[in-house]
């Protein structure tokens, strides 16, 4: 009898989101190190838009590259997660990339509550944000309705699974041996 494959719970999700997380700031931070001798060498200016642009392709590379080679990434592996279409179909680069995209804006909504309460309290940038607290009340409320629309769904989906069409599933604990 095949295992029951069941929607990922939020909880999960996050603790996977936070072990990713934390990955790829690591790979940003050497990416950051690396591009400083090119950038220098290069003599591009400090603001250059090169440096964002790759760093956007690095998480990109990141995600893309684990979700396209088994659907897994390190912190989902690590919570027995698994994205894939809906249609139960490993992900091609086209619907990573797009889900990375909305990923990104997703946890950008998360984590302007937080930037927002650092800007606010730094006096040097604090005059840059004059409506700090109604952009992080705007945020938090579309973080709440993304979630209250994903309890609401059947596949716990977010705006990163809409937009690509994905899901992500809890394996089982010990998977069946191949027959």
């Amino acid at each position: 009898m095949p295992d029951l494959i069941i929607p990922a719970p939020l909880w999960r999700r996050f603790a996977a989101s936070i072990y990713d997380g934390l990955l790829l700031v690591g790979l940003w931070m050497a990416t950051l190190l690396l591009s400083l001798p090119v950038q220098h060498a290069l003599g591009l200016p400090a603001g250059s838009p090169w440096l964002r642009v790759t760093v956007f392709l690095v998480g990109l590379v990141f995600f893309a590259w684990f979700w396209t080679r088994g659907g897994q990434t390190l912190g989902m592996r690590a919570w027995k997660l698994q994205v894939r279409r809906g249609d139960g179909t490993a992900l091609r680069w086209p619907v990573a990339m797009v889900r990375y995209l909305t990923m990104m804006i997703f946890w950008g909504l998360v984590l302007t509550p937080l930037a927002v309460a650092i800007i606010s309290r730094l006096p040097s940038l604090a005059a840059v944000l004059p409506h700090a607290a109604g952009v992080a009340a705007a945020a938090t409320a579309a973080v709440l309705i993304f979630i209250a629309l994903s309890w609401a769904d059947r596949s716990r989906r977010l705006p990163h699974d809409w937009a690509s069409g994905t899901e992500v599933v809890q394996l089982p604990r010990n998977p069946s041996p191949p027959a």
